[in-house]
């Protein structure tokens, strides 16, 4: 064979790189029309499942990127929903928001996810700056806000779901329980033992606004019986776990008598007992702990963690398909949805 000649034989296709890759071109490899290729790409419960299956081939095959920003300039839609979180790390977000992610996912949804770290100017920046992405809807946590971010979001016109907190009136709707409700419920718990020393340990005042509800429930229901006001820690937020041994310290500074402490936080309540299981200090014969949040390996401690338990994966879900129920039209939404809580009665109190 002469050097530098192609071998014979007919010419192979040449493929568009990924890149170049058109929406026309995924039509023409599974056989249907660019409008049905975009359909299944934006709505792909309204496609045939043998008809889609046909296009994601294709789009596979083709490794074909759709571009997102054509498409909002042609359906005026961007299939974003921003949902902004207080922290990345804590595991009651987390579990709200792989939930939130799943059912938006079901309706080829985008998540975009914003970190506020406990900072309401931190929130208002990420508000400002998601709207540039247009997106069609947003799930916060609580409801307080600057003055600045409610006129943003009230002005967006898109619909808002605020999760953690049913408790106060919602800016449009809300998927919560009753912070209030959950610190009666320990108090409660505690007076029916005798106890009447007690402590709390929270976040900041000026942070911890769903902490603060809790508080409020706890001294309620202590005051129904006479009692004076409780020892309260604040922390700053994020609390990590190790500040639960020096909000411990803290507390038997202030009232070395206390007989029981209600945590915020699971992950607080947890090191706080394993460190009275290290001190020799008897749980629940000398303090009753009770956390917050069920999070995870608080029934395999000795003694197991009396806690708290909320739905946090359910209101997520619940969040997302509110969202996702007003941008199909559906205006009659309830405005305050409040879901259940549990008191997990365990070994520590």
């Amino acid at each position: 064979m002469t050097q530098g000649k192609a071998p014979t034989g007919k010419p192979r296709t040449k493929r568009p790189s990924a890149s170049g890759v058109k929406m026309r071109d995924v039509a023409r490899l599974a056989g249907t029309s660019t409008q049905t290729v975009s359909r299944v790409i934006s709505r792909p419960e309204l496609v045939a499942e043998s008809t889609r299956q046909l296009v994601e081939r294709a789009i596979v095959e083709l490794n074909y990127i759709p571009n997102s920003a054509a498409r909002l300039l042609a359906s005026s839609a961007s299939r974003i929903v921003a949902v902004i979180i207080p922290s990345l790390s804590a595991t009651v977000y987390a579990q709200e928001v792989h939930h939130i992610v799943r059912v938006l996912e079901e309706r080829s949804f985008s998540t975009l996810i914003g970190n506020s770290d406990y900072s309401q100017e931190r929130e208002e920046r990420l508000v400002q700056s998601f709207l540039e992405r247009q997106p069609e809807g947003f799930i916060l946590t609580g409801t307080e806000h600057t003055e600045r971010t409610t006129a943003l979001l009230k002005r967006s016109g898109v619909p808002i779901v605020e999760t953690f907190d049913g408790d106060s009136p919602a800016m449009d709707m809300s998927v919560g329980f009753s912070n209030f409700q959950a610190g009666r419920t320990v108090a409660e718990l505690f007076r029916t033992r005798g106890l009447s020393r007690l402590a709390f340990v929270g976040g900041r005042q000026d942070q911890d606004f769903r902490a603060n509800a809790r508080y409020a429930g706890y001294c309620d229901r202590l005051a129904q019986d006479g009692l004076a006001p409780v020892v309260r820690v604040e922390l700053d937020l994020p609390m990590r776990q190790a500040d639960g041994i020096a909000a411990l310290d803290r507390v038997l500074a202030a009232e070395p008598l206390t007989q029981a402490i209600f945590f915020s936080a699971d992950n607080m309540a947890i090191s706080a007992l394993l460190e009275c299981n290290r001190r020799g200090i008897g749980v629940p014969d000398q303090i009753a702990i009770c956390g917050f949040g069920n999070y995870d390996y608080g029934d395999a401690l000795i003694p197991s963690l009396t806690t708290i338990s909320v739905p946090f994966e359910e209101m997520g879900a619940l969040a997302a398909r509110e969202i996702l129920a007003r941008i199909d039209g559906d205006s009659e939404r309830p405005r305050q949805t409040v879901m259940p809580f549990r008191l997990i009665r365990r070994g520590s109190a």
